[in-house]
């Protein structure tokens, strides 16, 4: 907290003193109902104020402009996703017995393991890029709602530590109206009634400071996740609610040590 020097203490002491030789503030219809020097105060705090509004403000701004741009991304990431999954649901993980048996011209004498490899070849090369594809968007969602969450954090903190500032500043500057009031009603011809009068002019916390405090820290916002339930327990190289035919591979490999990525099968 800043000093209260001497100078400003006496110069309150002085001006509460002249203040209350002159009858303010008055009781009286038609005369002023506050003292100058209140409204310094007043003023003074307000002008701390919007500079360090300001100065949250420019510390934010680039947040703000970075969630904006993730809150539009998520959705259309999370469109193509789903798009990805859908085409993984139409192919099997594994080709059934007659797709490896199924030959192409030049074929007709090739042994049915080499033809049963090629089929499978091919099958892994249709399906391959989907899963690439799957969980290369799973893994871009995850980091930006990450990011988004994250910025939300880091914006409250910055929130926060001003209104802890302006709290400072308020602190600051009702010490000068205590000590500036306590000198005036001594010498204020109706000391005992002004007080009403004297408190309409105190300054007062803006309100983004009282929600800056008042805000809840445990909501967690990580923006727009209309499909975050089913990304949660599905994952980016098929969808949970494919036949059991083809999940069974991929039921055995989420058994495996290495259940968080597509294996070779896939």
């Amino acid at each position: 907290m800043a000093r209260y020097g001497w100078f400003a203490r006496t110069r309150d002491w002085w001006q509460a003193r002249a203040d209350g030789r002159a009858g303010l503030p008055s009781l009286e219809p038609g005369r002023p109902v506050g003292t100058p020097m209140l409204e310094e105060f007043h003023q003074m705090f307000l002008a701390r104020t919007h500079r360090e509004r300001l100065r949250v403000d420019l510390e934010v701004s680039a947040m703000h402009q970075t969630r904006a741009s993730l809150a539009a991304r998520i959705p259309e990431t999370e469109a193509a996703l789903a798009r990805t999954r859908a085409q993984l649901d139409g192919i099997a993980v594994l080709p059934d017995t007659d797709q490896l048996a199924a030959r192409r011209a030049g074929e007709a004498e090739t042994a049915d393991d080499v033809v049963a490899a090629r089929r499978a070849r091919e099958h892994e090369a249709t399906r391959r890029p989907l899963v690439d594809e799957g969980a290369r968007l799973h893994a871009q969602l995850t980091q930006m709602r990450v990011e988004h969450a994250r910025l939300a954090s880091t914006i409250r903190g910055c929130e926060i530590v001003g209104a802890t500032r302006v709290r400072r500043l308020h602190a600051q500057v009702m010490r000068r109206v205590s000590a500036y009031e306590r000198h005036l009603v001594r010498r204020h011809p109706a000391g005992d009634r002004i007080g009403p009068a004297l408190a309409s002019q105190h300054p007062v916390v803006p309100g983004w400071v009282v929600a800056a405090e008042t805000a809840d820290p445990g909501a967690t916002d990580t923006g727009p996740l209309p499909a975050q339930a089913r990304a949660a327990t599905t994952p980016p190289w098929g969808s949970a609610t494919a036949p059991a035919a083809r999940r069974a591979p991929e039921t055995a490999a989420e058994t495996a040590p290495d259940a968080g990525a597509p294996t070779h099968q896939e």
